[in-house]
């Protein structure tokens, strides 16, 4: 019996650092996903924004019903991207599951589109799932902050 009792401490400390090694890189994943995030509005490319998503995304923008699919999200990056907006996504909380199945990623948004006058801030929050080598937004609420009066 005291013969066992080590191997099975070797095995959850094994586990242990596994999980935290997997939870490690599951971070590290989720920050270059937000770095690709805004690299794609440098870019313009509205595809590899919308690639970021699953097809079943659920989309709730504030102010109108939620969706479900990648029409209004390939809607707002075409317009984004067509009018050459910046658009920047800050992580301010991000939280991963124990074994790295699900993530729930929430931040700031600076958007500025000189075209069309918008220079506002916003808050989304994204729900992923890992998806092959890349993590897949599947939701994603977001709202934009209204103007405070003298600003």
């Amino acid at each position: 019996m005291l013969k066992i009792i080590p191997i099975v401490l070797l095995m959850v400390t094994s586990f242990s650092v596994f999980a935290d090694d997997k939870h490690s890189q599951a971070v590290a994943s989720l920050n270059a996903f937000n770095d690709r995030f805004n690299q794609s509005v440098v870019e313009g490319n509205a595809d590899d924004l919308v690639d970021m998503y699953a097809k079943d995304t659920l989309w709730i923008e504030q102010g109108k019903p939620a969706t479900q699919g990648l029409e209004e999200p390939r809607k707002l990056f075409n317009f984004v991207t067509a009018n050459k907006g910046q658009v920047t996504h800050t992580i301010d909380r991000l939280f991963v599951s124990d074994d790295a199945s699900l993530a729930v990623m929430i931040g700031s948004v600076d958007a500025k589109m000189e075209k069309v006058g918008l220079d506002a801030t916003g808050t989304y929050l994204f729900v992923l799932r890992p998806d092959g080598s890349t993590w897949k937004i599947v939701t994603d609420m977001w709202h934009q902050h209204s103007p405070q009066k003298g600003k």
